[in-house]
C-alpha cells in the first residue's frame, strides 16, 4: 500500500532509528517505521532516503502491528524516497489534526503492568506543553520535565530519545516556554522490575521537541 507521511521524529533506537509521523491520508492516524523482522526493531538511515523530522516521505509499505504499538509499518522493496521539507509551521496543525493528546491515564513516567495491559489509547501522543527543562542526570541519561493541563500537572523523570538534544545538554539545562512533544509507549511490558514491588514498568519517552 502507497503511504505518504509527515515525519515528526526520527529518534534514536538500539540499532538504529525509530521513524514516525502523521498518515497525510488520514491526519489522525500516526505511522511507525519499523524493521521487517518480527520484533519492530529500529530501521537505518538510508531505509528512509536519510529523512529527518518535518520531511514528506512516501513508500509502499504493509502493516506490522505489535503488542500496544498498532500503529506499525515497514517499507517494502527500498521504496522510500523523500518527496519535501516543511518549515516548523507545519508542526501546531499537525498537532490540531491528530487524534491523540493524552499520557495514558496517569501523570507518571510510566506505566505499572496494571495500566498498561490496559491501555486501549495509540501508543503515540502529542502534547502541547510549558515551562520545558531539558537535561542529563548525574547518571548520563537524557530526561525532559514539563507542565501539562494548564499547568496543573508537573511531569517530571521523562526520558527523552530526540538527538537534536543530546550535545547542547552536556553542559546545560535547555528550557523552553512552551512546546510540542512526541511521547510514545513501547510494545511490551518493559524487562525492569521494581525492587520493593516486584511489579513490571512500561517506561514513557519523548522522541521529538519542537519549541512552540
Amino acid at each position: 500500500m502507497k503511504k505518504k507521511v509527515l515525519l515528526l521524529a526520527v529518534s534514536c533506537k538500539t540499532g538504529g532509528l525509530c521513524p514516525g509521523g502523521i498518515d497525510l491520508d488520514n491526519p489522525k492516524e500516526w505511522i511507525r517505521i519499523v524493521k521487517d523482522d518480527g520484533r519492530s526493531g529500529a530501521v537505518q538511515g538510508i531505509d528512509i532516503d536519510f529523512a529527518k523530522p518535518l520531511d514528506v516521505i512516501e513508500f509502499d509499505g504493509s502493516y506490522r502491528p505489535q503488542g500496544k504499538q498498532k500503529e506499525n509499518w515497514v517499507i517494502n522493496n527500498n521504496s522510500c524516497k523523500i518527496v519535501k521539507h516543511c518549515n516548523t509551521d507545519i508542526v501546531e496543525a499537525a498537532y490540531n489534526k491528530y487524534g491523540y493528546h493524552g499520557f495514558w491515564n496517569n501523570y507518571k513516567a510510566y506505566l505499572t503492568e496494571v495500566e498498561f495491559a490496559n491501555v486501549s489509547q495509540p501508543s503515540e501522543s502529542i502534547m502541547k506543553v510549558t515551562n520545558v527543562e531539558i537535561y542529563k542526570t548525574e547518571f548520563g541519561k537524557a530526561k525532559i520535565d514539563f507542565d501539562w493541563s494548564g499547568s496543573r500537572y508537573r511531569i517530571k523523570w521523562i526520558s527523552m530519545t530526540d538527538q537534536a538534544f543530546y550535545d547542547r545538554i552536556d553542559d546545560e539545562r535547555v528550557t523552553f516556554n512552551e512546546a510540542y512533544i512526541v511521547i510514545s509507549i513501547s510494545k511490551e511490558i518493559d524487562d525492569w522490575v521494581d525492587p520493593i514491588t516486584g511489579e513490571k514498568r512500561a517506561y514513557k519517552f519523548v522522541s521529538k521537541i519542537f519549541e512552540a
